[in-house]
């Protein structure tokens, strides 16, 4: 008896290069620093965070963000 694993194989890493304005090359060097995390982690989240986000737009959901710090609720909408 021969056992097959039918398993998907793992997936090759793909390589992206990306030109970041200012802003977002400063927020990325903070989202580095806060969370002792890599640039690929941080860009990873980052894109798992927006597809979710905009599913639920899809299904005309909404994400709402609540800061107790400034005392503020927004619902977060991507154009």
């Amino acid at each position: 008896m021969r056992v097959v694993d039918s398993s998907p194989a793992p997936e090759a890493p793909r390589r992206l290069v990306v030109e970041l304005g200012r802003k977002t090359a400063e927020d990325l060097a903070w989202l580095v620093e806060a969370d002792n995390l890599n640039k690929t982690t941080v860009v990873n989240r980052a894109v798992q965070v927006l597809r979710r986000v905009m599913e639920a737009q899809h299904h005309g959901g909404s994400v709402t963000i609540e800061d107790p710090v400034r005392g503020k609720t927004e619902t977060f909408v991507i154009v």
